[in-house]
This record gives structure tokens, sequence and C-alpha cells, in this order.
């Protein structure tokens, strides 16, 4: 009798022992985590060690991949980068709110409204977050906007690239590096990236006490290409293969400073209640950048223009080490922010991406029939053209590439070629399977008409606050 009584204590320590260890990661964060988004600006798939770089270390890169999740098939929500950004502040395709949208937000292109389009800096500051914005803005080039206009209680940034070390625009001059809307005048000389991390470590150490959401968006390694280590370095054309060393080195000065702001949350007690996302605004340059395995670069849809790094680490939750391989995009990242930080969305603005929290869980699986679309377009406001130049679906496997006709004048067509590519066993989309593939090819053509019209849609109804209702070239 007495043994089965020890037996059934034993049982019983033994059971509630593994409640405890499931509900620990629970116990552990029933507080909203604080969120660290952190953007690299043309960060190649093929730039990190983990990612398969032989020429470049990214000891920081690599180590967050360890202690979390490392997604293969990550997506940026545009091949450049003011659409790529408003994508992941708003959580909705770009295309949704006018044609501006889809290529640069050059001059005379509206600014995103935080009025009519709310970010998730809105989002998390109504949830009761604290929110600062450390680096380049790039979605109100024209206005000027600061980033304080759509929810970031602290912003010290600058709108476009600039010289990494005076601040100013190569072009003319024109000085871009602000603090809350206005001119910081005190920090030339410094690198722009050491100044963005600097200041999200001084957030971090001023917030610990309630929960904080810090949008880092480093500059680096968009040109100008500028060596980290020799102030006042001239810039060096992006377009020269030789000057691949000196782009490393911006790299590695980047992989720095990411370390600088995770060492910062370790000794602030804060990196075991942190979520910490890591990705790209859009591939790599051509020629000084390195998109390998993949083909293509930035401005493309070809997957070196679209697919980039993305690493996830949430202590307690994410399991560390594990590699996730099932196509997720920015919009996505937006969905599991708000989730994990318990903000209301807009009940007029649903995101175009999920939560990815249950999926990176293992509590269950992305749906195999989502799909994901890109549409790039060559804007010139002044002339009122708005031409395509590709576009593209994923889904499961499986891309759609429509590339239009560039004509001599350097607009394009409505002709355009198509190809059809299984990623998983081509993802150098090297074999081209649309004349092999009729009924998938028919497939993927109905999915993207049926996305261009929902987005038409959008357009006709209001959502773009753009005065041009060209909807199509």
């Amino acid at each position: 009798m007495k043994r089965v009584e020890g037996m059934n204590h034993s049982l019983a320590k033994f059971l509630l022992r593994a409640v405890l260890l499931l509900l620990l990661p629970a116990m552990l964060h029933a507080a909203p985590p604080n969120i660290v988004f952190i953007l690299a600006d043309d960060l190649g798939y093929g730039d990190v060690s983990c990612y398969g770089a032989p020429d470049i270390k990214t000891p920081n890169m690599d180590k967050l991949a360890t202690q979390g999740v490392r997604c293969t098939d990550g997506y940026a929500a545009f091949p450049v980068c003011s659409p790529s950004r408003t994508a992941i502040l708003t959580g909705r395709y770009p295309h949704r709110f006018g044609l501006t949208f889809e290529d640069y937000f050059g001059e005379g292109a509206i600014d995103l409204d935080p009025k009519k389009h709310p970010t998730i800096g809105q989002m998390l500051k109504q949830a009761g977050y604290t929110t600062g914005c450390f680096g380049k803005w790039n979605v109100a080039n024209t206005h000027r906007r600061p980033a304080n206009d759509y929810g970031f209680d602290k912003w010290v940034g600058i709108h476009i690239n600039h010289d990494y070390y005076t601040h100013k625009h190569v072009a003319n001059g024109e000085l871009d590096l602000f603090e809350d809307g206005k001119p910081l005048l005190d920090r030339n000389g410094t690198w722009s990236d050491t100044i963005f991390a600097d200041e999200a470590i001084r957030f971090i150490k001023g917030h610990k006490t309630k929960p904080f959401f810090i949008y880092l968006t480093f500059q680096a390694p968009h040109d100008p290409i500028q060596d980290p280590d020799i102030p006042f370095d001239p810039p060096r054309d992006k377009k020269k293969a030789e000057n691949r060393p000196t782009y490393i080195k911006m790299v590695e000065r980047l992989d720095r400073e990411i370390g600088r702001v995770l060492q910062a949350l370790q000794e602030q007690g804060l990196a075991e209640k942190t979520l910490v996302i890591l990705t790209s605004d859009n591939g790599a340059e051509p020629v000084i950048g390195r998109n390998l395995p993949l083909r293509g670069a930035k401005q493309e849809l070809l997957e070196g223009g679209i697919r980039v790094p993305l690493i996830l680490r949430w202590p307690g939750v994410l399991a560390a080490g594990k590699v996730f391989s099932r196509p997720v995009i920015a919009m996505d990242l937006t969905a599991t922010m708000a989730a994990a930080g318990g903000a209301q969305l807009p009940p007029n603005a649903p995101f175009d991406g999920v939560d990815l929290m249950p999926a990176l869980t293992g509590n269950a699986q992305l749906s195999p029939g989502r799909s994901d679309y890109w549409r790039r377009r060559m804007v010139n406001v002044s002339k009122n053209e708005y031409f395509i130049r590709q576009s593209a679906v994923r889904k499961g496997d499986w891309k759609y590439l429509r590339t239009y006709e560039r004509l001599d004048t350097g607009k394009f067509s409505e002709k355009y070629d198509e190809a059809l590519y299984n990623l998983k066993n081509d993802i150098g989309e090297e074999r081209n399977l649309a004349r092999l593939e009729a009924a998938k090819l028919k497939e993927f053509r109905s999915l993207f008409s049926t996305w261009e019209e929902e987005i038409n849609s959008s357009l006709k109804s209001g959502e773009s606050g753009e005065t041009n209702k060209i909807l199509s070239r």
C-alpha cells in the first residue's frame, strides 16, 4: 500500500512538472512582449553568413538565428524601399493606396496618410506601448512628415539615404537627419547606423518598466558605398564589383550595430521579454550585393529582388534554432506584431497578412491555399505615366512571373512574357515550365486577375486618397 501511495505521489509530481513546463511560456509572457523590429536596407539573401554568404561575417545575425527561427522563404512586399516599408507599417499591400505606391515615392508622389492608413506604431501605441522609430523613414518624402505623426513617441532618423558621415544628400547637399522633425546638427562625422543604434539603446534603457516597440531601420548596406572605418570616406560606385570589399565592411558594421542593440536587451534583463524580428526591405543591388542562390536583384520580381533574410526570436515562445520553410511575407510580420502586442486593427483596414506565431510554434499550419502577390510599376507623376514592369504570384512551391516588354523609349508595352517556376526544385528560376504546365499556368493567371480586381476595387472605393483615377495603363 505504501508503495502504491509512493508511486501515486511520484506520478502526481511528474504530472505537475509536465503541466508547469507546458504553461511556463504562457506564464512568462502573460504581459505583452517588448517588440524590436530591425530592418536592413538592400541586404541581400546571400549577404548573411547563416544564409550562405562565403565572404561576409555576421556573427550577431547568425546568433539571432540560432536563438530563434530562421525563415528560408521570407519575402519583402516590394523590390524597392518605399512601398516595402509602407507594407510593413500598415500590414497591407501598398497597391491599395494608389498607383504612386507601386514605385519609389518620387517627386509628386503622395505621402502615406496616417489618418487613412493607420500604422503599426499607432496600433501598438493605442495598445499601451511606448514607441520609438530610429533610422530611415522613407514613406513621407514629399512633405517630410516625421515618424511622430504616425504613432511614434520618439524619432531620430532620415527620410531618404544620405552620406553616412555628413548626413547630407549626396546629390544636393541638403541635411537629412532629424529628431522629432527638427534638424539634428550635432552628429556630423558619426556613422549613421551608429546613431540609430545609440538611440535605440537609449530608448531601451529609458523604457524598461512598460512594453515598448522599436522600429529600427538601418541605412546599411544601401548606397552611398562608404567605408565605416574611414571617417568622411567619399562615396564609391555601387556598380563596380571592385567596391564589394567596402560593401562587405558595411554589412559587417551593420551586424555589429545590431549586436549592440541585442546586447542592450540582454544587459537590461529584457531579452526574454522581447520579440525581435530582423529582415530587409528588399534584395541587394546587382553587382555589388549578393542574392545567390537566387536570380535577380533589387528592382526586380525575380527571387533576388524580393526574397530576403528573415529571423524571429522570442525566447520561451519560439524554439531556438528552428528553420521555417513555408512562404511568408512582410504583412505577416505586421499581423504578428499586432497580435503579440494585443493591438486592435482598424475595422475598415484588415491586414493582408496573418499572425505567424501559431505556425512558427507548431500549433497550426499556414493555409496551403494562400498566395502572395507583387506588382511593380514605373511611375512618372508629372507625365501621368504608370507602366507595369513586372507582376508575380507565389503559391506553395510555385511562382508565376510576368515581365512586360520594355520599349526603346524606356516605357513598357502591354505585351508580356510569362514564366512559371517550381521554386522547391529550381530556386534559381532557371527552368520556365509555363509551356509544360498548362493547367497550373491557367490557375495562376486566374489568381492574379482576381487579386488585381480586388486591388482595383480598393482604389475605386477611395482607399488610396490619390487624385489620379487611372487604374491601369
